[in-house]
């Protein structure tokens, strides 16, 4: 089933399930592995059965949104059980397991399913505690918006579908925002005009492990009513992906940035390209690192001022070709 398709089938089970007005539990369509939903009138759940004796790596957890628990289903088996707390989190709830459930089913052996299950829910761990009610904050929007605009500069530039997503790694939380082999992009963007950008830790502009690292500037223009907004951003890099197995990457990653499309008439922001610029962080790029820093000193946020940074400039057409060699 593809992602859109199977967020449907699981609501309807969910629904269906809990209008038998009992705890039943049934197994997903389809699916090789034994992964089952469940639902009753007080909560909705997934769950993957696995023989008794089988280690499990995943721990058991109550989050604000999500328990992770496990259940003994039978004398020979168990289930890791993910169950929804929080009914104002379903929607999110359900694109979750919709990502756990589409990366387990298809999996043969008992030490796969183990291993994927827990991996992937594990991924999620950040979003389980997140308010049903919050939103991006402005940075948020516009640093995301910025991403976005880095993704569809690539695009342009004619890198493959693939290479662009697999290479946004901003939207797992790591470190740089988007790695290419073995070079590093950190993409920065502004609404202030000032060329001030916060560095949120000292390993975002470490090079370590990278042959080069690069930070891409984007200032915009802000205003409202626009054409221009987050959601019609995401709703082209949608367009574009219609009918590629990576749809369903891009869609996982952007909920694990925090946004929902139930939010978007929140995001009324339009913002317009005044400037960019590609800047080369090696040794005399304005920066803190764990080298840089006294041992005791773990982690730091800090302003760099772009605009004393001029010698390390490099031309689009110099900073693309470095993406694609």
């Amino acid at each position: 089933m593809m992602r859109t398709e199977l967020i449907r089938y699981i609501e309807d089970t969910w629904d269906k399930l809990r209008g038998e007005g009992q705890s039943t539990m049934l197994k997903v369509e389809g699916a090789e592995a034994p992964i089952f939903l469940r639902a009753n009138d007080a909560e909705v759940s997934f769950l993957l059965a696995l023989p008794i004796e089988h280690g499990i790596d995943l721990k058991p957890k109550k989050y604000s949104n999500v328990t992770i628990a496990i259940e003994k289903l039978s004398p020979e088996t168990k289930g890791i059980v993910v169950a929804l707390t929080n009914r104002r989190f379903l929607d999110t709830f359900v694109k979750i397991a919709a990502d756990v459930i589409g990366n387990t089913m298809g999996l043969r052996t008992t030490s796969e399913q183990s291993s994927i299950y827990g991996t992937k829910v594990n991924s999620w761990k950040n979003i389980f505690s997140r308010s049903p009610y919050a939103t991006l904050t402005p940075e948020e929007q516009v640093g995301l918006y910025g991403e976005l605009t880095f993704m569809k500069a690539l695009f342009s530039e004619g890198f493959q579908t693939h290479e662009v997503i697999d290479a946004w790694k901003g939207a797992d939380a790591e470190d740089k925002d988007f790695q290419f082999r073995n070079i590093g992009v950190e993409v920065k963007s502004s609404h202030k005009q000032d060329k001030l950008v916060k560095i949120s830790n000292i390993r975002q502009l470490d090079p370590t492990g990278f042959a080069e690292l690069y930070l891409y500037y984007y200032s915009f223009a802000k205003s409202n009513g626009g054409p221009t907004t987050l959601p019609a951003q995401i709703e082209d890099i949608r367009a574009r992906l219609v009918g590629s197995p990576y749809l369903d990457v891009f869609e996982s990653k952007l909920l694990n940035t925090g946004y929902n499309d139930a939010d978007k008439e929140e995001y009324k922001a339009s913002y317009t390209l005044s400037y960019e610029e590609a800047f080369i962080v090696n040794a005399d790029f304005p920066k803190i690192t764990k080298e840089t820093v006294m041992p005791a000193v773990l982690d730091a946020s800090y302003i760099v001022d772009l605009n004393v940074c001029d010698n390390n400039i490099i031309t689009y057409n110099s900073f693309m070709e470095k993406l694609k060699n």
